[in-house]
């Protein structure tokens, strides 16, 4: 590894780093997870009667109850209350590693699924700018705590999983491993990945379904492919037809999941990620559009061509499952900017592809001169949207630190059960601020309502009796017997 790759990787460690740590902890979801879950729906006020979890014990004891009664993401529920039982500061340290880990899985993956530290400088760059820019929801996956232990920790996982299976497709008549030892580790990797994501998974599936029984005759096929993707249609078993799937998956139907005003309403969230996502469609369909021009006028050999085609074929894949990920959505649920991420990582892997076939070829995709001002467009893009994210997580920061002061307060003069504290509204996030920092910002505040359920779940959480927000006429946070 070179020092100049060495630096970018120790630069974006700290800057991840510094992100997770003005990050406060979220008033609602965070709160609840460090509680042995009940049984009930996540938007009901936490009973007075719940139980925080302090052992290895109780977190299964939770995971049984959240399998039974609410979610199959074994994995992602898991992550989650082990690291709000373990507290922030852990999980800011691992979370850190989980983004950079994610930007070298993407690069090996479109580096024909070769691990190697011998990285390219302008290439691992231009995936980190991609990841900052172009992932919808990008506070929600990389910074809050439950929102990373269900969409970046499950990538992680799934760009991982995939990696053995890309450098297969490259190079399929090499054997990548011929021991008992390595299936069980894919097997075990498929099944860890299978059950983390509705949406994602079964595309993984339907693509590795694809190549498997497209060589299912070739001598080449190695037993670990086989094991891996049974982990993975085992793992992806366990999350759907999980009890507590099958409880919400009534909930909402009868809360009206195919009617006109959900789809609608989903319609405009997915016109928000091809809004995300448009710059790099773009890219990418432009570039294959030039190389189908450019590579007839190049003399190539067999080989070449050969290759050539294997490239665009992966390239194809991905994009119409990076697609099926986000049009699928239509028809959830719910559907969150977050939910399109791991399509987004997989739109990114093909334009790493693209830069990569680009630089091997010689293929000119960009002249010079745009290439210089891109760079210094996206310089001055990251400079400024870094700077209003950073000032926006502070400005969060030090108010849910004032909130932890006043809890503080009333606990050292021991009134913490007899009153509900009272504080004003979180910072108020402008059109301005959002759109200079790259659509980074969040909103994170807790109700007037006393008995909403992230005001109960905080409460709970700090030991007090209750809190609320005071209406905005209000101007001094106070204490207000209750």
């Amino acid at each position: 590894m070179s020092k100049r790759v060495g630096l970018l990787l120790a630069g974006a460690f700290a800057f991840f780093y510094v992100l997770n740590y003005l990050m406060p902890l979220a008033f609602g979801d965070d709160c609840l997870y460090v509680f042995i879950w009940q049984g009930q729906p996540m938007f009901v006020p936490l009973a007075e009667d719940a139980v925080k979890i302090t052992s290895l014990k109780d977190l299964v004891t939770s995971q049984i109850s959240f399998y039974l009664t609410w979610s199959g993401r074994v994995i992602n529920n898991t992550l989650s209350q082990l690291f709000v039982w373990a507290g922030k500061d852990v999980f800011n340290i691992f979370n850190t590693f989980a983004c950079v880990i994610l930007v070298l899985e993407m690069y090996w993956c479109a580096n024909k699924g070769k691990i190697t530290f011998k990285l390219n400088l302008s290439r691992l760059a231009l995936l980190y700018m991609f990841i900052w820019i172009f992932s919808p929801g990008f506070p929600s996956v990389f910074l809050w705590l439950v929102g990373a232990c269900h969409y970046l920790w499950p990538a992680v996982l799934l760009t991982v999983f995939l990696i053995p299976y890309i450098n297969k497709y490259y190079c399929f008549e090499n054997t990548i491993a011929d021991n008992c030892w390595f299936n069980l580790i894919v097997f075990i990797f498929g099944i860890l990945a299978g059950c983390t994501n509705e949406n994602s998974v079964c595309w993984i599936i339907l693509l590795l379904l694809i190549f498997i029984y497209s060589n299912k005759n070739s001598p080449a096929m190695e037993g670990w492919m086989h094991a891996g993707f049974c982990g993975l249609v085992l793992g992806y078993a366990v999350l759907m037809f999980s009890p507590g799937n099958v409880v919400r998956l009534r909930s909402t139907h009868e809360a009206g999941w195919f009617g006109v005003e959900k789809i609608l309403e989903n319609l405009h969230v997915l016109a928000i990620v091809f809004l995300f996502q448009f710059l790099l469609w773009y890219f990418c369909l432009r570039s294959l559009r030039k190389f189908y021009k450019v590579l007839h006028v190049l003399t190539l050999t067999e080989a070449e061509k050969k290759e050539l085609h294997k490239e665009f074929v992966l390239i194809k894949a991905l994009c119409v499952s990076a697609m099926g990920m986000s049009l699928v959505m239509l028809f959830s649920p719910e559907f969150h900017l977050r939910s399109a991420f791991f399509g987004t990582v997989q739109l990114i892997i093909v334009a790493g592809m693209i830069i990569r076939i680009q630089q091997e070829y010689g293929i000119p995709l960009l002249s010079q001169n745009a290439k210089k001002i891109l760079t210094c467009v996206g310089i001055i893009y990251f400079v400024v949207s870094a700077g209003f994210t950073l000032q926006h997580l502070y400005a969060h920061r030090d108010y849910y630190e004032k909130v932890l002061e006043h809890v503080a307060e009333i606990k050292k003069n021991g009134k913490a059960t007899q009153i509900v504290l009272q504080v004003e509204p979180s910072p108020v996030i402008s059109k301005a601020v959002d759109v200079l920092s790259g659509y980074h910002t969040f909103d994170m505040n807790l109700s007037e309502d006393e008995y909403a359920w992230t005001n109960v779940a905080f409460a709970r959480y700090y030991g007090i009796k209750g809190v609320r927000v005071l209406d905005n006429s209000k101007c001094q946070p106070c204490l207000k017997n209750n």
